[in-house]
């Protein structure tokens, strides 16, 4: 079966943690990114992410997380999940999602995710949330990779509210149900016949 479509938006993902450090980014970094102007906290923020640095992710959300501006938000949201270790903690649950597994091997996967968070690295991921839902009311553009891996995250938020017991996950309400909503709107991004979509809703469906 061909998954070539979210095996794309997962490897994307992935792709997104492997920089190194570049000369630019450390000069940067010895810098206070909120002092910067608009122009050069955007390229803060890009270089951050494409470090895969938590540290200079977390530095540039800092200096981003306090807009208003709906086109600026979802990125914000980017660099809070980055700084939450989503992209690294999960990667074997986004792995397990691009191959099609069963339900029981990605709640196992997510279950033993689960322990490497904070409760910082989980109010970040609920910070990333309520910055893309302020960009979706202000007309942002919102990618499929943004709500994916935020939806995913917020998994873990509402894993966490159900005792760290992933067969009690609650959709219904919360974390959970923002969760499904971003995982939903990720899909819908996607032909609605497309291998990719399908994947998707049964990823959804888990939960």
């Amino acid at each position: 079966m061909r998954r070539t479509l979210l095996l794309f938006l997962c490897v994307g993902i992935f792709l997104s943690c492997e920089g190194v450090f570049t000369t630019s980014l450390v000069e940067w970094a010895q810098r206070d990114p909120s002092q910067l102007n608009r122009a050069q906290k955007i390229n803060f923020a890009q270089e951050a992410l494409a470090s895969g640095d938590r540290d200079s992710m977390e530095k540039a959300y800092d200096a981003l997380k306090d807009t208003s501006d709906p086109t600026l938000q979802p990125l914000a949201a980017e660099l809070a999940v980055g700084a939450a270790g989503v992209k690294d903690a999960l990667s074997t649950v986004l792995g397990k999602v691009a191959a099609g597994s069963s339900e029981d091997e990605i709640k196992t996967a997510l279950q033993e995710a689960f322990e490497s968070f904070s409760e910082k690295d989980l109010t970040l991921i609920m910070e990333a949330s309520d910055l893309l839902t302020s960009a979706e009311s202000g007309g942002g553009t919102i990618t499929a990779d943004q709500y994916f891996i935020t939806g995913v995250g917020l998994l873990v938020v509402a894993l966490n509210d159900a005792g760290g017991d992933v067969t009690q996950i609650d959709t219904s309400t919360g974390a959970g149900q923002k969760a499904i909503d971003f995982l939903t709107k990720a899909k819908d991004q996607f032909a609605p016949d497309s291998e990719a979509a399908k994947l998707l809703n049964d990823f959804s469906g888990y939960f």
